[in-house]
């Protein structure tokens, strides 16, 4: 009983039900969160964070310890070849942005085989509007596989991809879509 508020006896034993209910899939949650703080740890660990990474730079970013080493965190931490991690992306958007315009050059072919992107990159694509600087504006084409049965169509996007594709774009999130998220697991039934 909690002594600090007058809660029916009847609504406290279904609050204990509902929790013991859920215990097993607190633990997994449990276990999933100690798994991922340990391999942030051995990160850390494994690059040598110290104090040192936490003082003050230029703010030129020239042989700046904190920022590098933190990349290798991040890359360690997610299996990655490399990582970019900056506070000064300010959403998903610009990020994305950021990594096309990086990666893409005049005269590349950019394939999105999970159907149209985020609205909110039309713009930086050049789906919509001309003139603004969208990757159409700097001569890169787009074009998409749209999904089938909200999936990936394999065979469609099998048929879309040859020697002229510089970089086929999977967008897992379901933006504004009521489609379900597309999962890590690569595996589809039809």
């Amino acid at each position: 009983m909690i002594p600090f508020f007058n809660i029916d006896k009847r609504i406290e034993k279904a609050s204990e039900n509902a929790l013991e209910r859920c215990k097993e899939q607190f633990k997994i949650i449990e276990d999933i969160s100690e798994y991922n703080q340990l391999k942030v740890q051995k990160a850390f660990i494994d690059n040598g964070i110290s104090e040192t990474h936490f003082v003050s730079s230029t703010g030129y970013g020239y042989g700046d310890r904190g920022r590098d080493t933190l990349d290798k965190v991040w890359a360690q931490v997610y299996g990655a070849e490399d990582a970019l991690v900056r506070h000064n992306f300010v959403c998903g958007t610009h990020t994305l942005t950021v990594a096309l315009f990086g990666v893409l050059r005049p005269g590349d072919n950019m394939l999105c085989v999970t159907g149209t992107p985020y609205d909110t990159l039309h713009g930086v694509i050049g789906i919509n509007g001309e003139g603004m600087g969208s990757l159409k504006d700097y001569g890169i084409n787009y074009s998409e596989v749209p999904l089938k049965n909200e999936k990936p169509d394999l065979e469609a996007i099998s048929a879309s991809v040859n020697e002229a594709t510089t970089m086929a774009y999977i967008q897992r999130s379901r933006g504004y879509e009521l489609r379900p998220s597309l999962t890590v697991d690569c595996r589809f039934t039809y």
